[in-house]
């Protein structure tokens, strides 16, 4: 029988199929999972420090000008957008009484220096006659000396006439004022109480609720009310309960017209102004409300105007009040100065003519020589008389130039908020806080501000030049700008910590307006030629910055064979870039390959 071969019975091939299936699960199995690694290479480049913020343009010099008096808008020289020159005239107010004043102390002035003259003159004949009595006693000149005698005589009693006279004149005059002012109370409290009124049925009507702007109204009335016809927690009586009261500065009025006093009436005038100013501020509390009707408008703007008439009218009497009472004091007091010249002129008349009789001895001569002192003293005092008139009128030249705005810098006018016929006050008047009536920004040269974070603070310095573009203009459009002032001190943004830094525009550009949003970008450090890499792969290990770095080394078992190695490499950081990367100063080299993420395959 013939014998079939091992290797060719089917046993064989079972045998063989089992033995290579199991070699290839155990090779399966046995074998390394492939790692990889996402790398980068280190290189070498320019490396940019920047700071962003953002800003807004402003002009490099602006002003907003107030008036520092209150009065009413006479003219208004310039309007928005009308380029202006330093020192040009912008808008005045109404002047004329101050300018009726100050040309009273012009001829206060004047009356002075005439003055003056008569006492140099009086001097001069002081010296002459030192001079006679040196020379001796003539008869003619006994008779010359009585006859000026005589005439001082008459010039005293002109003198004391020329007193009672201007006495009774300012006296006239002062009363006439008063009596001008007490007129125009009673209207002028009646149009308050008008006022709070008509202000009544519009609060019943409309605002009688406990929104914040009803309750505004509600204050303000209750202030106004209580200084004008005395009623305490006055803020929601009805109209009805207003119209009886009559306490308060309505009532002060009452009283003056039976009994005025000066005294009694400046009180009066002062607290009617106050009053009717707290009415103003009560009709001003109306809230602008779509739901008043056309005639309730009417009726409060009408009001409005009514007030503002009567506070301009009220301050007009007590500026007349006030004005007549220097130029009373200004009268009386130059009258009873010519009767003390008088006076003295008499007694010069009466030593010369007792002189001249009795004949002349040395005492009598140094007599004389101490009138002659006593006239050039008088000369001087007349002199400085002359200063003090000449400060008056100084004072009402510097109290009308408070009337009129000027432009303290040549530029273009930005912003207008008054209107000719407006009466204004001052922004330090207690009554209101004034807006600027009109505004200044200079021309063609603009600046920008910002804010910055004070962790990027300090990588700014002046001098440290900046890329802007402008919302108006888009990214494509570039201005260069330098860093010109820090602030030294910080300012709160939202509770965090800022400093305000300012940049000018290195080159003028027309398309630069006032106004506009910036986006900056501040250099603040750059180097080139050095390794940077992304700031991500510095990890702390060990409190020291690592860099996992990939090399190529041999493999211990089979030393033909490269394999790969992730190494810590101990690095030393410099500059941060605005872009995320950051300098490595020693640990790395140019061309090592750094390892970003490693990954197992399955």
């Amino acid at each position: 029988m013939k014998t079939t071969p091992f290797y060719k019975k089917k046993k064989w091939y079972v045998l063989l199929a089992v033995l290579l299936g199991a070699g290839g699960l155990y090779a399966y199995f046995s074998q390394e999972a492939a790692v990889t690694y996402e790398t980068i290479t280190a290189e070498r480049g320019e490396l940019i420090q920047e700071v962003s913020v953002t800003g807004r343009v402003k002009a490099v010099e602006s002003a907003d000008l107030a008036f520092e008096t209150s009065g009413r808008i006479a003219e208004i020289f310039v309007k928005v957008g009308e380029d202006v020159e330093a020192g040009q005239a912008l808008i005045s107010l109404n002047n004329a009484d101050i300018e009726a004043m100050k040309r009273q102390a012009q001829a206060g002035v004047g009356s002075a220096q005439a003055t003056l003259q008569q006492y140099q003159a009086s001097l001069e004949a002081q010296k002459a006659k030192l001079d006679e009595l040196k020379r001796g006693t003539r008869p003619e000149e006994i008779q010359l000396a009585e006859t000026a005698l005589y005439n001082a005589k008459k010039n005293l009693e002109d003198a004391n006439i020329n007193l009672k006279n201007v006495q009774a004149s300012a006296e006239a005059a002062l009363e006439e004022s008063y009596s001008s002012a007490l007129n125009v109370l009673p209207n002028a409290v009646n149009a308050g109480k008008g006022s709070l009124l008509t202000l009544t049925d519009i609060q019943y009507a409309h605002f009688d609720g406990s929104s914040t702007e009803e309750l505004n109204l509600a204050n303000a009335k209750k202030i106004a009310v209580d200084a004008l016809l005395g009623a305490y927690e006055a803020g929601r009586w009805t109209t009805k309960a207003i119209s009886v009261l009559s306490g308060g500065v309505y009532g002060e009025v009452q009283n003056v017209m039976l009994n005025p006093t000066h005294e009694t009436t400046d009180t009066v005038l002062t607290n009617s102004l106050d009053a009717l100013l707290k009415v103003k501020r009560a009709l001003d509390a109306v809230p602008v409300a779509t739901q008043l009707t056309a005639t309730e408008k009417t009726s409060l703007d009408t009001e409005k105007k009514a007030i503002d008439l009567q506070i301009s009218t009220i301050s007009s009497k007590r500026q007349t009040i006030m004005v007549q009472k220097t130029a009373n004091n200004s009268s009386i007091a130059s009258s009873e100065a010519s009767i003390n010249n008088a006076k003295n002129a008499l007694a010069t008349a009466q030593d010369q003519l007792d002189l001249k009789k009795a004949g002349y001895t040395q005492d009598q001569i140094k007599a004389q020589e101490s009138q002659i002192k006593q006239a050039e003293a008088m000369v001087n005092a007349q002199r400085a008389a002359i200063s003090q008139a000449w400060a008056s009128v100084q004072n009402y030249q510097a109290q009308i130039d408070k009337t009129i705005l000027k432009a303290p810098i040549s530029g273009t006018v930005s912003r207008l908020e008054v209107k000719v016929g407006e009466i204004v006050f001052p922004s330090s008047s207690t009554y209101e806080i004034q807006v600027p009536a009109i505004s200044l920004i200079s021309e063609g040269d603009y600046e920008i501000e910002v804010s910055i974070p004070e962790v990027d603070v300090t990588k700014v310095k002046i001098g440290d030049t900046a890329k802007v573009t402008l919302d108006a203009y888009g990214s494509d459009d570039v201005f260069l700008a330098e860093v010109s002032t820090i602030d030294p001190a910080e300012t709160l943004v939202e509770g965090l910590a800022t400093y305000k830094t300012t940049l000018i525009f290195i080159e003028a550009d027309e398309r630069v307006k006032s106004g506009m949003t910036a986006n900056v970008d501040i250099l603040t450090a750059s180097k080139e030629d050095v390794i940077a890499i992304p700031q991500r792969l510095v990890i702390t290990k060990d409190g020291k910055k690592i860099v996992r770095v990939l090399k190529e080394t041999k493999d211990p078992e089979n030393q033909e064979k490269m394999i790969e190695e992730v190494i810590d490499a101990e690095v030393v950081t410099g500059l941060r870039g605005s872009a995320g990367e950051i300098e490595i100063v020693e640990g790395i080299n140019e061309g090592d390959r750094l390892v970003i993420s490693i990954s197992n395959g399955d």
